[in-house]
């Protein structure tokens, strides 16, 4: 009986652990490979090309004439005739001061002249009228000198006057204060009714027709410097736009401090939209090399990225970042990245990318 118990509880485990088993999978059905991506464009050589080089140096623009007016008199002010901004001509009035002490000084000056002039003629007469007594020894030789001295003190009278009628003159002159150049008016520096001495400012005028565009060269590359060399720059006020002159000045003397050379560049500014003061990113043209260069239609630029799909040997797509150089009728410098002889995927497609078979266009 035990037996027969024990060989039932046995084969009912052995039913549960069948029941337990989980079913075989069922077989999926393979998925398709996906094609491979296959892109066609054109096909250029990275070659080797000219480039210029380029000094690129820093620097300011300043007025060629840039000066602040003195008045160069004494006196009230009574009109000043300019404002900040204003356009004048070499000779155009600036301000003017009060000419009533002036004129006065001047005529006294005047009366000065005349009362010399006057006593110079008496003592010339009398010298005359006894110069033929003199000659025959009718009137002394001493008497005779004493009229002759007379004469020339009169003379030295007469000059000192009229030195000081033109120093009057010149002060009454000088109540008219005038710029000496043209250019724009920087800067008016006095109001109606301030009292000026000889030495106080009064405008500020600066000559925009020509700028002078001052750069600072490190000693390494002054050998290569020469009088009229082009200087191109740009400033922040008009990024978008390239200004030009010509390098006119080469400083005399190394600073030691910075161990660099001041030069000044001239340039042109008719329309007078540069002003004094801009700063400026410059380069000089030194010469020409030759360097590795693609159409630029070959490069992707992906922000401050530049990019090129080289073709390999077994028709796959390379994709490499480069570093670019100079840009010259519509190639592109390659300084690292591409080799000369190597073949570049010219307006690469947007969905273009590394590892792709490349087949060219028909």
């Amino acid at each position: 009986m035990n037996t027969l118990i024990h060989g039932t509880l046995i084969a009912l485990a052995l039913t549960l652990a069948a029941c337990s088993k989980a079913p075989a999978p069922t077989p999926q059905p393979e998925k398709p490979k996906a094609a491979p991506v296959i892109i066609k464009g054109a096909v250029v050589q990275a070659t080797e090309r000219a480039f210029p080089r380029f000094l690129r140096v820093t620097g300011q623009l300043t007025g060629q004439n840039d000066a602040v007016v003195a008045a160069d008199s004494m006196g009230r002010v009574v009109s000043a005739l300019i404002e900040r901004g204003s356009v004048v001509k070499a000779g155009d009035v600036l301000a003017k001061l009060d000419e009533r002490q002036p004129k006065l000084s001047l005529a006294e000056a005047e009366a000065s002249v005349n009362l010399a002039k006057a006593r110079l003629a008496l003592a010339k007469n009398e010298q005359e009228r006894n110069k033929p007594l003199a000659e025959k020894k009718a009137v002394a030789d001493a008497d005779y000198q004493k009229l002759l001295t007379e004469v020339a003190a009169r003379e030295a009278e007469l000059s000192a006057a009229e030195a000081r009628h033109a120093l009057a003159q010149k002060t009454l002159d000088d109540c008219v204060i005038r710029a000496l150049f043209g250019g724009v008016v920087a800067e008016r520096m006095v109001e109606p009714g301030e009292y000026v001495r000889a030495d106080s400012p009064i405008a500020r005028v600066v000559d925009l027709a020509t700028l002078r565009l001052v750069l600072s060269v490190p000693e390494t590359e002054v050998g290569a410097l020469v009088i009229g060399q082009a200087v191109e720059f740009t400033t922040a006020a008009f990024p978008a736009l390239s200004f030009t002159g010509k390098l006119k000045f080469l400083g005399a003397k190394m600073r030691e401090a910075s161990r660099d050379l001041v030069i000044e560049a001239l340039v042109d500014n008719a329309d007078g939209r540069l002003r004094p003061g801009f700063f400026c990113d410059a380069r000089i043209r030194l010469r020409e090399e030759k360097a590795v260069a693609v159409p630029a239609t070959a490069l992707r630029i992906e922000g401050t990225r530049r990019k090129v799909f080289v073709i390999t040997r077994d028709k796959a797509i390379s994709e490499r970042l480069v570093e670019v150089g100079e840009t010259r009728e519509g190639f592109t410098e390659i300084r690292r990245g591409v080799t000369a002889g190597e073949s570049v995927l010219d307006k690469p497609a947007a969905g273009a990318s590394d590892g792709q078979r490349f087949e060219p266009a028909a």
